[in-house]
């Protein structure tokens, strides 16, 4: 890993990048003895299995069994190979990183995002000029007032607009001497023969911000009704809508206070929350909500609101995302506005009181009143209503959440509640029970606790053989990670499982480590004593028993010459047992 960049660099990044620091900007975080509990971002849980130990600077689920050192935590969160994760971190505590130290294809592909950060964030500038500075943005400007957005939210998503024509951004890179292929890459432009044309033009100007203040993408509104009326940046090695939440920078704070979130569905329905004093609202850039937004919610609030139009194409979108919130274990509830009514129009005749004032209901009770209103209390009605829930009752992973709402349902439609379930069970698929506790390469208990005990307690490694141990350990990640602790006690490097994390390019070794390091343990000498005798005898009694069974093999195939050897065998290791009983401990390694 540390190839492409030097190792003290990494320390560097390593000692000032606390890792319950990091982690709290993503996951909440609560102190739990000496350790921190949060909720994994990497899997649905309910109950908070991923812990973090800012005294190891190690993190590890024993849900889903991830695990590893503050590097580790960056890449799988963003998705970023080992140099990126420690740039990134660089970057954020302001330490340099040199391109130099790091592969062509490596220091080209980190190049080329930062080329695209500086870009669209160029783009960004400019397009706020022309909305508060130049002539060209007056109409935009008298569009944002006739909405009544503020000045304070007009500076703060950093609005802006692109006049109309087809190269006013192309002229404005081509002053700057940036070359056209990177703004292409960045999707502000697009290729035609023999030149480009700019992708947004004449339309209001929404940058797409990412939790740390880099432009990702933007989205752009026309000032009138023509089509398409909104228009959004194509994906980029920046940005991906699946991991972008619009308005996430400015409300993540805001989430935490409140410990909620409201998620609506266009970029004016956030900023008219927000102009009414509702920070704690994010919008999904005009795509359906992904398990990836669910996950990075969950990380700010706990209980998360739709806000959804009350309307057909409403209730469908309930209808798709509920599933996902049910297997993420999220607390999800739904406020449906008056038909015909998104949360911008409704704000101007109604205000922010009243708005905080609608009732939330939880995804069921809207999706059931949504299927009564639709098709009526007829009998048939009734067939219909039950044939409309069936799929998201189906969906939902907690059996008694689904027998609460059978019973509601079944009162209200005043039929059997055996039939609403006949119905589910027919043809709906459960969803997906949260995951049992993660074993490490399925070691046993007392094999995980001898190297545990040597990574936790390695002044203990020379009181006694500890290398026959190692090759005695039946469970093969273990028996690596032995042969890691020893070969560095026995060159006098430290050991501690936040350096053998970072050294390590496998996955699994990194999870267990973590594993082993987080776990418990009160260590000191008598106690390794009783371990590792403990551990001894297992390992007697399990050489015996394949011994025995290689002689009652011989036994069987009548074979005298093998036989007399097993036998001399079980001579020698009796013998040798008897001398070395009670005095396993005490040899060097």
């Amino acid at each position: 890993m540390a190839g492409f960049i030097p190792d003290d660099k990494i320390a560097d990044v390593r000692n000032a990048a606390n890792i319950a620091d990091v982690i709290s900007q993503y996951v909440a975080l609560k102190l739990a003895g000496k350790n921190f509990l949060g909720l994994c971002p990497f899997h649905a849980e309910k109950t908070p299995s991923f812990t973090v130990s800012e005294e190891k600077q190690i993190f590890h689920c024993f849900g889903c069994g991830q695990g590893g050192n503050v590097f580790t935590f960056v890449m799988l969160y963003h998705n970023l190979s080992f140099p990126e994760a420690v740039r990134f971190l660089a970057q954020k505590y302001g330490i340099d990183i040199p391109f130099g130290h790091m592969s062509p294809g490596q220091k080209r592909q980190l190049e080329e995002k930062e080329r695209l950060y500086k870009i669209n964030r160029q783009a960004s500038d400019h397009f706020k000029g022309m909305l508060l500075e130049s002539p060209l943005g007056r109409p935009a400007m008298e569009y944002l007032r006739k909405r009544q957005m503020t000045t304070d939210v007009i500076d703060r998503f950093w609005l802006g607009y692109a006049p109309g024509g087809w190269s006013n951004l192309i002229e404005h890179f081509s002053k700057k001497r940036v070359p056209l292929e990177n703004v292409e890459k960045a999707g502000l432009i697009i290729p035609k023969r023999g030149g480009y044309y700019d992708r947004f033009r004449a339309r209001i100007m929404f940058p797409i911000v990412d939790i740390h203040g880099r432009v990702v993408g933007f989205g752009g509104r026309t000032l009138d009704e023509s089509l398409p009326k909104y228009l959004n940046s194509p994906e980029t090695p920046i940005y991906h809508k699946s991991r972008t939440l619009y308005g996430l920078h400015v409300a993540k704070d805001h989430c935490r206070q409140t410990g909620s979130v409201f998620v609506v569905e266009g970029y004016f329905d956030l900023l008219a929350l927000n102009c009414h004093g509702i920070s704690n609202v994010v919008a999904s850039l005009g795509t359906a909500l992904t398990r990836e937004h669910i996950r990075i919610l969950k990380g700010y609030a706990k209980q998360v609101t739709l806000v959804f139009d009350s309307d057909e194409a409403g209730t469908k979108a309930v209808e798709r995302v509920l599933p996902l919130f049910a297997e993420e274990n999220v607390d999800v509830r739904i406020i449906g506005l008056p038909e015909g009514k998104d949360p911008d129009s409704y704000l101007l005749e109604a205000g922010g009181s009243q708005f905080m004032a609608e009732q939330a209901l939880d995804a069921m009770e809207f999706l059931m009143a949504s299927a009564i209103k639709k098709h009526g209390l007829s009998p048939q009605g009734k067939v219909r209503i039950v044939e409309a829930l069936r799929g998201p009752l189906g969906s939902l992973a907690d059996g008694v959440s689904v027998a609460v709402y059978v019973r509601d349902l079944a009162e209200r439609l005043d039929i059997d509640e055996s039939a609403i379930l006949e119905r589910i069970r027919s043809s709906a698929k459960r969803g997906k029970r949260e995951r049992s506790p993660a074993k490490p390469g399925n070691g046993s208990k007392l094999e995980q606790t001898v190297i545990a005990m040597m990574l936790q307690y390695p002044e203990i490694l020379s009181g006694f053989n500890a290398q026959e141990i190692v090759e005695s350990l039946e469970t093969t990640v273990l028996r690596k990670i032995g042969q890691i602790i020893l070969d560095r006690f026995k060159a006098d490097q430290p050991v501690a499982g936040a350096d053998l994390i970072a050294e390590s390019h496998d996955p699994e070794i990194r999870n267990v480590i973590s594993f082993l390091e987080v776990k418990d343990g009160s260590w000191d000498r008598e106690s390794c004593h009783k371990i590792v005798n403990q551990y001894q005898a297992c390992l007697i009694k399990k050489q015996q028993r394949l011994l025995l069974s290689r002689i009652r093999e011989a036994e069987k195939a009548k074979d005298e010459q093998l036989l007399l050897e097993l036998l001399a065998e079980k001579q020698r290791r009796k013998n040798r047992n008897t001398h070395l009983e009670g005095d396993f401990y005490g040899q060097e390694v």
